[in-house]
């Protein structure tokens, strides 16, 4: 019974295991499990490979970049640094950055770190793709060519930080402009390099780019960049800075992939003054305005504008002396004189606003005419803007109705009897009216626009069209 119960925990041990060498050698680093260290964490960091490899098969990058990130905190935190399931999670991280999120600096950094707990770290078959391998060489040869990595045994813990990493950002920039970073350390680091990683849209992957040395002009470290403008080509820019040290080792961070900064990407709807603002954002690490952050989406705003038409006359015919007229013909003419078009929107997005506009027609009366004097819709449109800095394009869907819109026709011949003859009258389209439209909006400053717009509409059941050419102002509130 002493020689079972002295048997039965040796070969659980050894049970646990060698099982667990077979899991790690199913994953795509080809990790093998050593003995002598915390089971329970090594099961978690195996379990997390696995799910990695589920995510990564799916083409789910993210989540496989989640678990695997996850996997190095467990080991970390129950001190399987030297642990060969940690080069294996490093390896399977090296290659999740190479052939899935392709960032080559990241993949390049946990080869590194596999082959220093591991050197005869080789990543299986079914992951050793053209990238894969071209990237482990290029680690394999930057670190013979380096001198070498301290030993497991005789590796330092990482420094801690005897002071913050700060990387302050604006809360807002500007679509379509290059955006400068700089990050400073309060106390001593024993850093190396500082990367920037930042994406344009959640669904790209993050790119990254290594900040250059520039030190404040009081002498403290520091580190600057500055990113291109297709970083401020999405609705929100998403950031995270990491600091390491000579041996690649991570020792500060701000934000992470899981929990990035975010930084609002403002349209140029706002004008060139959103354009001289963005400037000075850069250049004083702020993007506030008096009263706070300047919002994207989310506000009002009213617009004014003045413009004339001409259309094609429907079938319909003359409204006022349609009994008496003697011939009338279908054609082209002028919507006589002007109308005007007060607006009130909304931005639902940086780029979608939904906006209900007004189209008061004024129609001069000659004498001894009665046609009528006015023509007034009201229209609801969408309208979707493209980014950009001072000018912004934009594009209409427009429904709406009212009285509908007339055109002017002249010159009209009565019966004989009939007086005055000839006669000017009107012809109109609608009551239900519809159509697209376009236009820009040139910035002037934060709060004001000059917009210029065509919009193409159509009146039924009383068929006629007309091409509205209208210019204005457009305020910010």
């Amino acid at each position: 019974m002493s020689a079972q119960k002295s048997v039965r925990p040796w070969f659980n041990r050894h049970l646990f295991l060698a099982v667990a060498t077979l899991l790690l050698l199913a994953l795509p680093a080809g990790t093998v499990v050593a003995a002598g260290e915390n089971k329970e964490a090594v099961t978690k960091v195996i379990r997390l490979n696995k799910e990695a490899r589920q995510f990564f098969d799916a083409m789910e990058f993210s989540l496989a970049e989640k678990s695997l990130n996850k996997a190095l905190e467990i080991g970390e935190a129950a001190a399987l640094g030297n642990h060969a399931v940690m080069a294996g999670t490093h390896g399977n991280l090296a290659v999740l950055y190479a052939s899935g999120l392709k960032n080559e600096d990241q993949a390049l950094f946990h080869f590194k770190k596999a082959l220093e707990l591991q050197p005869q770290y080789l990543p299986t078959a079914g992951t050793d793709s053209a990238e894969v391998k071209e990237l482990f060489e290029r680690a394999k040869s930057e670190m013979q060519s380096s001198s070498p990595a301290p030993s497991p045994e005789t590796s330092e813990p990482p420094a801690a930080p005897q002071g913050p990493l700060r990387c302050p950002t604006a809360n807002a920039a500007t679509a379509g402009s290059s955006v400068k970073l700089r990050c400073v350390v309060e106390g001593s680091l024993p850093l190396a390099e500082v990367t920037v990683f930042f994406r344009a849209k959640e669904s790209s992957p993050f790119k990254s780019r290594k900040m250059s040395a520039e030190a404040a002009l009081d002498g403290t470290p520091g580190w600057g960049t500055q990113l291109p403008p297709e970083a401020t080509s999405g609705q929100q820019l998403s950031l995270y800075f990491q600091a390491r040290n000579k041996r690649g080792k991570v020792v500060a961070s701000v934000g992470s992939v899981v929990e990035p900064v975010e930084i609002d990407i403002r349209g140029a709807d706002q004008g060139a003054g959103a354009a001289s603002r963005a400037a000075r954002d850069e250049a004083e690490g702020e993007g506030e305005t008096e009263g706070g952050p300047l919002k994207t989406s989310g506000y009002w705003w009213l617009g004014l504008g003045v413009g004339f038409g001409y259309g094609y006359a429907g079938s319909s015919g003359p409204e006022v002396y349609h009994a008496t007229v003697v011939k009338y013909t279908p054609g082209v003419a002028w919507a006589k004189a002007a109308q005007v078009t007060p607006e009130v929107g909304y931005f639902l997005t940086p780029s979608l606003s939904l906006s209900l506009q007004g189209r008061i027609q004024y129609i001069p009366q000659a004498a001894g005419n009665a046609t009528a004097p006015a023509a007034v819709a009201f229209l609801g449109r969408l309208l979707y803007f493209t980014s950009g800095k001072t000018v912004r394009f934009y594009g209409s869907g427009i429904l709406g109705g009212g009285q509908g819109f007339r055109l002017y026709v002249e010159g009209l011949k009565r019966t004989p009897n009939s007086t005055p003859n000839p006669v000017n009258d009107t012809v109109l389209g609608g009551p239900v009216v519809f159509g697209v439209g376009g236009g820009m909006a040139i910035g002037l400053s934060d709060s004001w626009s000059w917009i210029l717009e065509i919009n193409g509409l159509g009146g039924v059941p009383a068929f006629s069209m007309v091409a509205d050419i209208n210019t204005g102002v457009r305020l910010r509130l």
